[in-house]
């Protein structure tokens, strides 16, 4: 009989630490995913270390008639970084790995450039290597190829001359680039596979026994199908099938597991996973303050959300999307796991907004109407007319005056945006959003700033409008031998037209008279020399198309 009580205690044990945990405050936010048919999520909150919230609605897979539970498993693209980073640390500690150690002691097939790249610059994100994407879609390689480690390799590998001298900028901030090289120093120094080591590693003595990297498109045992929801709701397959910065396949119940950790000193790795909050640095100490936060090792930003402190990150492959805010000194996190191919950051920080609502010092939108402003004549505002650009990257902006307002407009999507003077030369945006952006113009340039991030300074510039003869000097064939692709450049209509049979035609339009921009994320802008042209978009610089006879 006491034997009996015993299975039936354990058994009462199991079923409460897998029911979901009811919040009534927040079951209001996922309404839109209680459809059994559709595609669904999984949501969870931790206050002071314990689970308050943590449940599933949907369809994980809607042929089967299976519902998504707290045990699905979904994949979590950027959110498999920390863990990555994380894995490094664990062999930095155990002395196999350096960050003084070049990479190409692991890597051999890297070039061997005229400066160093080290173990550390990867964990700082300031390699100077390229940024994957752009690189992908001047190949050709769309959402539906498959994308394998080795093909990223492959690119990266191709690389003939750094952005910059390692250590002394940062990478664009949603490069993978770095994370990926890590995944294969991890395995080199480890002796043993980059998933073997961190299922054994990390993911057991974290207790995230459900939780794995897998790249492989291997079958796997209760997972939610990824979907794309439109007029019709089809499967989405994930085709990037690169290791470290993501394909983690994880539970709600797992990642519930992974936040408790930052508060159980009694946990192995609770001192190694605390070091993912501190920021990454350039070799000057400075740090990376984004428009998004203040970067940190586990790829996290960290800002100021309604003015309290928070760490934010989010994930988007294929179907899957995931999202978590971490407000660290109330002690709370949100999350949103999903197979439904949305952002879900409202539903995880809508939780936040539930629980901490009397934590908030701001409102969550921006009162206009509370602002303290100056009336500017129209002469006033005059002064700073004008076409304002970013030299690095060319990213171009209009400010001009319409209706006694002074007016900010991006030049690809002509959506214009009011500014409200605070004083003589400073403005603030006028958006629906608890961010505070300034703009402040001072000797012929403005300087913009987001949150916490560093202002970025944009210059005047006097825009031109090129004759159709200096566009013919343009028109030709280019060829890239770091990637083997040849674009031409046409001019048609007095538009300059890039052209390649994989890609769409891009179209340009004018910054100055040897630089254009465009829609496009891989020739977002190019800089034409006499023999060439230099790329130069988000993580991508000194990749130069010459011209061909």
């Amino acid at each position: 009989m006491k034997h009996l009580k015993l299975v039936f205690f354990f058994y009462f044990v199991k079923m409460v630490l897998h029911a979901q945990v009811e919040n009534a405050k927040f079951d209001k936010f996922f309404k839109n995913w209680k459809e059994e048919n559709k595609p669904g999520v999984v949501g969870g909150a931790i206050k002071d270390g314990k689970v308050i919230f943590l449940k599933a609605f949907g369809s994980a897979d809607i042929s089967n008639n299976k519902r998504n539970t707290i045990q699905t498993k979904f994949e979590v693209d950027d959110l498999a970084k920390q863990f990555t980073v994380l894995a490094t640390f664990l062999l930095v500690e155990e002395g196999k790995i350096s960050l003084e150690d070049d990479i190409r002691r692991y890597i051999p097939k890297l070039p061997n450039y005229k400066y160093q790249i080290k173990v550390k610059h990867l964990l700082n994100h300031s390699s100077g290597l390229h940024n994957l994407d752009p690189i992908k879609e001047l190949l050709g390689i769309r959402s539906f190829d498959t994308f394998t480690q080795e093909d990223a390799l492959k690119i990266i590998q191709s690389q003939e001359e750094l952005d910059f001298i390692p250590g002394t900028e940062f990478s664009y901030m949603r490069s993978d680039t770095e994370i990926i090289l890590l995944s294969e120093i991890i395995a080199k120094a480890s002796e043993k596979s980059f998933i073997e080591f961190t299922s054994e590693r990390v993911f057991k003595p974290l207790g995230m026994l459900n939780t794995a990297f897998n790249n492989e498109r291997e079958l796997l045992d209760n997972v939610a199908i990824s979907y794309r929801v439109g007029e019709e709701v089809l499967n989405n397959p994930v085709n990037n099938l690169t290791l470290g910065a993501t394909n983690l396949y994880t539970t709600g119940e797992d990642l519930a597991k992974w936040f408790q950790v930052y508060t159980n000193s009694s946990n192995p790795l609770n001192k190694l996973v605390k070091r993912l909050d501190d920021f990454v640095k350039l070799d000057n100490g400075e740090k990376y303050n984004s428009s998004w936060g203040t970067m940190t090792y586990g790829r996290y930003f960290d800002h100021l959300e309604r003015g309290l402190e928070s760490i934010w990150q989010f994930g988007i492959n294929a179907g899957y999307a995931s999202n978590m805010f971490r407000f660290y000194t109330k002690g709370f996190v949100s999350f949103v796991l999903g197979n439904n191919n949305r952002y879900n950051g409202m539903p995880a920080m809508s939780m936040a907004y539930e629980d901490l609502k009397e934590e908030f010092p701001k409102a969550r939108i921006v009162n206009f109407k509370e602002i303290k402003t100056k009336r500017l004549s129209k002469k006033q505002l005059e002064k700073f007319e004008g076409f304002y650009w970013k030299e690095q990257n060319g990213v171009a902006r209009h400010i001009y005056v319409k209706n006694d307002t002074l007016r900010y407009k991006r030049l690809e999507s002509g959506i214009e945006t009011a500014l409200v003077p605070l004083d003589d030369n400073r403005f603030q945006f006028v958006v629906n959003s608890d961010d505070e952006v300034i703009m402040t113009f001072k000797d012929n340039s403005y300087y913009i700033k987001v949150g916490v991030g560093d202002a970025e300074v944009y210059k005047k510039y006097k825009s031109v409008q090129l004759s159709n003869t200096h566009l013919e000097e343009y028109v030709g064939l280019y060829y890239n031998d770091e990637l083997g692709v040849v674009y031409e450049l046409k001019n048609e209509e007095d538009k300059l037209i890039a052209s390649n049979f994989k890609n769409d035609e891009t179209i340009f339009y004018t910054i100055t008279n040897k630089t254009f921009r465009s829609n496009t994320f891989m020739l977002s802008c190019i800089e034409l020399e006499n023999n060439g042209f230099y790329v130069k978009t988000d993580g991508v610089r000194k990749l130069f198309f010459k011209k061909l006879d």
